[in-house]
């Protein structure tokens, strides 16, 4: 996903050019996500972008084939009622899914790491184990944070579930940006849950993006289309990002990079590493 124009982050980009090509180090933000794909066996991805302002990411990142993936290019426009957000979208790919086909979203300025692992990087792996055991409609992750998650979206857990370090579990409810009283009724362990950026999703899908009604600033949110889904009975499920020890969860890295502040956090944290080596 690559549409967005990049509201909260234009005081950095001044309106000018992607965010998902802001450096961290010497590496476009959205070579981050591109790369967490191609670990997890995703080679042929759809860059969703829209008219204005993206024509750098195609300059960039052409075919895909220097970066070891297979990449083709949905514009998506505005319709007649100018209705934005993840929702549409995610819906502007429907055409070129398979109707049987599952199908991953990924956010182009959504950074997940985890330094304990030999690469940072592969952090998708246990998304696609649990999808595919679980059997849902949707599977996405989550980090467990303590901060204030007001700005995101906050999913609550039935309970959790573990196989080795990966702890999973169904989904009782989901919220988009919610207040924190209500925030604080869907925390497990000391942590709120929040919407880190990835998701596995079943082609059904697309109808609850289409039966789900635009929120603030007339925009259509994907939370808000699984929140639908879950209220019509289906599964929804979620990964925690973070690692198992015992009773004891330890979140792993993820920035907005979307967002002034994580942007920075995100250079300070990076640039310590090689990151050449990763990417």
């Amino acid at each position: 996903m690559a549409g967005g124009e990049g509201t909260r982050i234009r005081r950095v980009t001044y309106g000018t050019f992607p965010k998902e090509l802001l450096p961290i180090g010497n590496v476009p933000t959205i070579r981050f996500p591109l790369e967490a794909l191609r670990l997890a066996g995703i080679k042929d991805i759809f860059i969703v972008i829209a008219p204005q302002t993206k024509h750098g990411i195609i300059d960039g990142l052409q075919s895909g084939e220097k970066l070891g993936v297979n990449i083709c290019y949905l514009v998506q426009e505005k319709g007649e009622k100018g209705v934005a957000g993840l929702g549409p979208a995610i819906l502007s790919s429907r055409n070129w899914v398979g109707r049987n086909e599952d199908f991953i979203v990924a956010c182009g300025d959504s950074i997940l790491c985890d330094f304990s692992s030999n690469n940072p990087l592969d952090c998708l792996k246990p998304l696609l184990k649990v999808h595919s055991l679980m059997d849902a409609i949707a599977t996405i992750v989550v980090h467990p944070t303590a901060l204030n998650p007001t700005r995101f979206g906050v999913a609550k857990f039935q309970r959790l579930s573990e196989d080795g370090e990966i702890l999973y579990g169904e989904l009782e409810k989901l919220v988009e940006k919610p207040s924190l009283e209500v925030a604080e009724a869907y925390k497990l362990n000391g942590y709120y849950y929040i919407v880190a950026g990835y998701y596995a999703f079943k082609p059904k899908i697309f109808s609850y993006i289409e039966r789900t009604k635009p929120g603030v600033k007339n925009e259509v949110q994907i939370t808000d289309a699984m929140a639908l889904a879950l209220e019509n009975g289906e599964k929804v499920c979620a990964v925690v990002h973070g690692k198992n020890k015992g009773n004891d969860i330890f979140p792993c890295d993820y920035w907005d990079v979307g967002i002034p502040e994580d942007y920075k956090k995100s250079n300070i944290e990076l640039l310590t590493l090689d990151i050449d080596n990763f990417v």
